[in-house]
């Protein structure tokens, strides 16, 4: 495991510029989320509302739709499946794009869920958006951050060795990008827990005020 990590740091400290550019995207994506509600019919607003209004509401009774299993369940296979669709696209050499573009959408669809909450709670939810994202959104987030920056820096390596000739083992770095991956799975496991028991029961507290 120390050797694992040690990797992930190296790797990590080497590329920065690449790091540094795929949070920059999702940073894009938040900002412009959160500035999709003003730009949306009064319907529209209406309509991302009464979603919201709709979730917290199971929240209130915790049902099995927010809590519990099912939701679980839920999570393990959307998340597991986008790390592995994203695990793939830097195998691909030619699914940089989609990689920044995911990145991107998770980051504009958490923006404008946040700008709801303030559309719908004013101040108060400023909390309701600190216990949505804490602590479960904000490791998830950076797990997401961290796997596109390593597909986008596998996609770059296997594109000059195939352009360029580079001397590359790929065996050896197919492995370490694997095991990039495993790391991204296993803390996924942990947020998927989190945001089936922690994350409702944190979220049933803001109910109590709003």
């Amino acid at each position: 495991m120390k050797k694992i990590m040690g990797y992930l740091n190296e790797t990590i400290k080497k590329e920065k510029n690449k790091l540094i550019f795929v949070t920059i995207m999702f940073i894009i994506g938040l900002v412009l989320g959160s500035l999709f509600t003003n730009f949306i019919t009064s319907n529209d607003k209406d309509l991302l509302i009464s979603q919201l209004e709709i979730y917290f509401d199971s929240i209130k009774k915790l049902s099995n739709d927010v809590f519990g299993v099912k939701v679980l369940s839920s999570e393990l296979l959307n998340n597991g499946l986008q790390l592995f669709i994203i695990f793939a696209l830097g195998i691909s050499m030619v699914g940089l794009p989609v990689v920044i573009f995911i990145l991107f959408f998770k980051g504009f669809m958490l923006g404008t869920t946040l700008s709801t909450m303030f559309l719908k709670y004013q101040l108060k939810g400023i909390l309701g958006a600190f216990l949505y994202v804490f602590p479960c959104l904000i490791i998830n987030t950076i797990i997401y951050i961290l796997m596109s920056f390593f597909a986008v820096h596998s996609s770059v390596k296997f594109l000059k060795a195939l352009l360029k000739k580079d001397n590359l083992n790929f065996k050896s770095f197919l492995g370490r990008y694997l095991l990039a991956f495993i790391v991204c799975v296993v803390l996924m496991l942990i947020t998927c827990i989190l945001d089936a028991y922690l994350t409702p029961l944190l979220l049933k507290l803001f109910t109590f005020i709003n």
